[in-house]
């Protein structure tokens, strides 16, 4: 029986560190009395903790209340309410330095029905990892055999503007992720919410993400053929599903509150030159499988052409100790372009976050539409 080795180096990185490496052992990470239990890996669909676009990853992910357009569908469903026409988004993301992970994600808002609809489709691949054997470990004789890790999420949502100050959206994903002939499939629903308080530019969003039932893994290559006999020494071979463990993906709940310190009249300062903008937003987010996460995130824009922004996550798990380089952890930047381009803008963006011993996540991202 073949088995996936590397499935562990995939593991490791879409979770990132769930105790200090000097707590490993031969087997893996191994509980002490001085380490406390955790959630971490407790869930399957791991993925759907990693973001998307680059303006959500500059911000370290805080932008919860006032993220608007297609990206809108990943972070919190009500702000893809905003489209007043269609737009589409996209953008490719390379995870954890040299590990060969990458995540892409495209998405597009069509104003329809009174509201928004949206599709989107996230995706991570793990890159070719060599097949290996019970006998064969290191798989050199194998004739170069491999295989890739895959997760995936398609949606199709709906958000609308209730009132000038009030937006909520929802949406359905198709969850999926495995190898060829063995993964699990689940169906899970967001839910979202944007207010603005019309004081001193204030905003507040909250979302509950990924709420759906556990599923079973199945495929070809978790079947076999038993031989059965019927007592007259006939065979007949049967083939079976081998029992695989009920898993849960991971549900989610974001609270931001954000606020436009300059840049507009009701903005905590003012409108200024007219010429700059900056705002600031904090999130928590609590999940199934995670600590209680806060994140800050500021944006500074000129002429809300040039973008300029920066962030810090607190993971409060053990990841943020006992590592060489656990003050790179959760720090970001960034910067975008917006450029007027045929009638629609065009925005190009990009992020830097440092992801500990797990080096860094880069990602480029566009959006054409508003």
């Amino acid at each position: 029986m073949k088995i996936i080795r590397n499935i562990g180096v995939l593991g490791a990185a879409t979770t990132l560190l769930a105790a200090p490496l000097s707590a490993q052992g031969p087997g893996g990470l191994l509980p002490t009395p001085e380490t406390k239990a955790t959630r971490q890996g407790t869930r399957g669909a791991n993925f759907l903790h990693i973001g998307i676009g680059a303006r959500g990853g500059a911000m370290a992910g805080a932008i919860g209340s006032t993220v608007n357009g297609p990206t809108a569908w990943y972070w919190n469903p009500a702000g893809a309410a905003t489209s007043e026409i269609i737009s589409f988004a996209g953008g490719y993301q390379n995870l954890y330095g040299d590990l060969g992970l990458t995540q892409s994600y495209a998405a597009a808002s069509i104003p329809l029905l009174g509201g928004v609809v949206g599709f989107s489709v996230n995706s991570l691949s793990s890159g070719e990892i060599k097949r290996t054997t019970e006998a064969n470990p290191f798989g050199e004789r194998l004739g170069g055999s491999t295989f890739a890790w895959t997760s995936t999420a398609a949606s199709l949502g709906y958000a609308k503007r209730l009132t000038d100050r009030l937006n909520i959206g929802t949406q359905l994903k198709y969850i999926t992720e495995g190898i060829t002939d063995a993964n699990t499939a689940w169906v899970a629903a967001d839910i979202g919410t944007q207010f603005n308080t019309g004081l001193y530019g204030v905003t507040i969003g909250g979302a509950i993400r990924n709420v759906g039932r556990s599923s079973r893994a199945g495929g070809a290559l978790l079947q076999r053929v038993i031989q059965t006999t019927d007592g007259s020494q006939l065979q007949e071979g049967r083939r079976v599903d081998l029992w695989t463990r009920p898993t849960e993906i991971p549900v989610t709940f974001q609270f931001s509150l954000g606020s436009q310190i300059l840049g507009s009249a009701d903005a905590l300062f003012g409108k200024g030159s007219g010429n700059n903008a900056v705002n600031a937003e904090l999130t928590l987010t609590d999940g199934t499988d995670i600590s209680t996460q806060y994140a800050l995130g500021v944006e500074y824009a000129y002429k809300n052409m040039f973008f300029v922004r920066g962030g810090k996550r607190m993971y409060n798990d053990d990841r943020e100790t006992g590592i060489d380089n656990a003050g790179t952890l959760g720090l970001a930047g960034g910067f975008g372009l917006r450029v007027p381009l045929l009638g629609r803008n065009v925005r190009f963006d990009y992020s830097y976050e440092g992801a500990g011993a797990l080096q860094n996540v880069q990602i480029f991202s566009f959006e054409v539409g508003r």
